[in-house]
């Protein structure tokens, strides 16, 4: 659940010029529109990396710490008012992706993600922690036990593999499962411990789980399919307020 928003103080307000070339710079050149308490949580081009034949490089330190500002400047702003991310992107690092969501969920208002292209990987995990997750009606999901790119000694590679194999991959399953878990879902009627089982048996068959956004919402990894009504974006149910 998360904090109330009238027990949260950060800096006091800032004055930023939000109208015509400020509103298009904040937009284009740092992710986010202020004025409307928006976030863009796009994969930031530096040039010359490229990743899965695309130049996006996906989730990973430029985007966390973008990312992390721009929400702490929201809450700062507008510290009553509800925040929408535009997602897009293909996933990425996990401990870069898991600051994001840790800043996600300790947001004290109301959190919607509409999902464009795909939430897969490491983007399918930060889609978890909002309050309302949506998905665009042509994008997709995905998810799978990840990949690693380790240097180092012997030692070292088998100690970090030993800790990303306990750490990475128990967090993902208890974050899918604990949301398909919830009333209505497919498996709402099975206990943590199956479902967890389940999406396991998934990805050691097929390696890479990928679900249609009409899937994802019937086993509860999002919440609805976007209708097109941009008004309805940040209305909430009382049991996505208190996730």
């Amino acid at each position: 659940m998360k904090h109330e928003a009238k027990n949260y103080k950060l800096t006091p307000k800032l004055n930023i010029k939000l109208k015509g070339e400020y509103l298009i710079d904040n937009v284009h050149d740092c992710d986010v529109s202020p004025q409307y308490n928006q976030i863009f949580l796009f994969g930031v081009d530096r040039g010359y990396e490229v990743v899965d034949g695309t130049n996006e490089p996906g989730v990973d330190y430029v985007m966390a710490n973008r990312f992390i500002r721009n929400m702490i400047m929201c809450m700062n702003l507008n510290p009553k008012k509800d925040i929408l991310i535009h997602m897009k992107t293909n996933g990425g690092s996990w401990e870069e992706g898991m600051a994001m969501y840790d800043t996600i969920r300790a947001c004290p208002t109301g959190v919607t993600i509409l999902n464009y292209t795909h939430a897969r990987s490491m983007s399918s995990i930060i889609f978890q922690a909002a309050n309302k997750r949506i998905m665009m009606p042509n994008s997709s999901f995905m998810f799978h036990s990840g990949t690693f790119g380790i240097e180092g000694t012997q030692k070292q590679v088998e100690s970090t593999i030993k800790f990303y194999s306990k750490v990475s991959t128990n967090t993902m399953l208890e974050i899918y499962a604990h949301r398909m878990q919830e009333p209505g879902h497919t498996y709402s009627d099975k206990n943590i411990t199956w479902i967890k089982k389940w999406l396991k048996d998934q990805m050691d068959k097929k390696e890479d789980v990928y679900l249609t956004a009409k899937e994802a919402v019937e086993l509860g990894l999002a919440d609805e399919i976007f209708d097109y009504n941009w008004d309805n974006l940040i209305i909430y149910t009382k049991e996505q307020l208190e996730r």
